[in-house]
């Protein structure tokens, strides 16, 4: 009997990560790890996205808010409102030596969009829950971190399951 009698081509999984992603390994296999740098072009440029589609200010309250604690979220999940408060009114955002060290994992990255982009409505009194604009702010993060270029439609046909012009009608 051969090595590959027992070779099961139906699990077979193949992944495709582009040249220079950083992946590490886990128990199921190659993992792609995201850089500070990375999360942070991602939420700015999901703000940037969702704001430009809503006909609002990117500098308004609710974005810059939601950046702050996202970023803050990404070091430190369980972080106190105190933290966010710091980090939003620091002058000059704060860098570090390994801004460029890709180091999270996609789920951190998400927990840390959704956690921020959901405090940062609950904190800054505009409602208890997010809404429509905010999963567009949350969705197009997530999809412009692995898809730098896309745009609004991309994020809608990724996300959505509506037309762009329909999800465009709930901002």
């Amino acid at each position: 009997m051969s090595d590959f009698a027992s070779f099961d081509a139906a699990r077979t999984q193949v992944i495709d990560f582009a040249p220079g992603d950083i992946v590490t390994e886990s128990g199921t296999g190659p993992i792609k790890l995201y850089s500070r740098d990375e999360v942070h072009t991602a939420i700015v440029d999901g703000v940037t996205m969702a704001a430009d589609e809503a006909h609002l200010s990117h500098k308004g309250d609710r974005f810059t808010w939601a950046i702050s604690a996202v970023m803050t979220y990404l070091d430190a999940p369980s972080a106190p409102w105190a933290e966010v408060k710091n980090r939003h009114y620091t002058p000059t955002q704060d860098t570090a030596a390994d801004d460029e060290s890709p180091q999270y994992t996609r789920e951190q990255v998400s927990q840390a969009v959704n956690n921020g982009v959901d405090k940062a409505a609950e904190r800054i009194g505009r409602r208890r829950f997010p809404d429509d604009l905010d999963n567009l702010v949350v969705n197009a993060a997530l999809t412009l971190l692995d898809a730098p270029e896309a745009d609004f439609h991309a994020v809608v046909v990724e996300c959505y399951s509506d037309s762009p012009r329909v999800v465009r009608s709930w901002l």
